[in-house]
């Protein structure tokens, strides 16, 4: 994925550079440093604090279940010359299923496709599309071509006089 992106941003810039095609070279290029953007909005801000505290209260949960599991798995071997056959087998049922709920745990609630995956599309899917829209509105207001993410890595140089993303914040800010 990284190859395609490169090879991408170096035809594109080989294009402008080159002058490749006439109505490609009079193109208006802007760029925006979107991390700039989430980080001034107050939005952005409050979303992450309730990120923080829904992760928090997950790892907190998940690092007890993991201490639980290791207190029961050292009473097992602390005890295991003074346990039952019986009671052994039980205390060890006990640990697979204490491993098998926090393998569950972490997977459901931290994994992936998990609720605080979820949790945070839900949270900061609206702010995106706005952040998006401002920047389509203002594209088409003046006419830009294209705009770039300096964040995702595709622009090694550019004039600070293409940089939008003051006004992307200003426009932004002003729905607020």
């Amino acid at each position: 994925m990284k190859v395609k992106s490169l090879v991408v941003t170096i035809l594109i810039s080989a294009a402008i550079l080159t002058g490749w095609n006439n109505g490609f070279s009079q193109s208006k290029i802007r760029y925006l440093n979107s991390q700039e953007i989430l980080d001034q909005l107050p939005a952005a801000q409050e979303i992450q604090k309730k990120l923080d505290g829904i992760r928090t209260g997950y790892e907190t949960e998940y690092s007890q279940m993991v201490k639980d599991f290791e207190d029961l798995a050292k009473e097992i071997e602390s005890q295991s010359l003074l346990l039952s056959p019986e009671k052994k087998t039980e205390k060890e049922r006990e640990l697979d299923n204490l491993r098998l709920k926090i393998e569950n745990y972490q997977k459901d609630k931290l994994g992936p496709q998990g609720e605080f995956y979820r949790k945070n599309l839900e949270l900061t899917k609206p702010l995106y599309d706005k952040i998006d829209s401002i920047i389509q509105k203002i594209s088409d207001e003046e006419g830009y071509d294209m705009v770039f993410d300096v964040v995702q890595g595709v622009i090694v140089f550019a004039k600070p006089d293409w940089d939008i993303t003051d006004r992307v914040l200003e426009e932004l800010n002003k729905g607020s």
